[in-house]
């Protein structure tokens, strides 16, 4: 094996990780963000959240872990694996800000 195909199998590894991780936070919010027991007030917000996270994971993870499962372009897998937590964090950010 040469370095080149050594170097690209463990950035199909380290993508894999990554789209777990990615898959598991979002599993996490979406369910503790649908299945909240917020007031009626604010169901609505948590909703909303969850959607939007659902989306966020939808355009970015989803498609991560498709071209790395199928073998297909490698750096952009990895690229769209990391876009989820650096949006989700960004988005968290957004909305600290406004709702402070």
């Amino acid at each position: 094996m040469t370095f080149l195909g050594l170097a690209c199998m463990k950035l199909r590894t380290a993508t894999i990780i990554v789209c777990l991780v990615d898959a598991a936070a979002w599993a996490v919010v979406a369910v503790a963000t649908f299945m909240s027991g917020s007031d009626a007030a604010t169901k609505g917000l948590d909703e909303g959240a969850g959607l939007i996270v659902t989306g966020l994971f939808l355009v970015t993870g989803a498609p991560a872990l498709a071209l790395v499962l199928l073998g297909r372009a490698p750096i952009t897998a990895l690229t769209l694996a990391l876009a989820f937590p650096t949006a989700f964090a960004a988005l968290f950010v957004a909305a600290v800000i406004a709702f402070a």
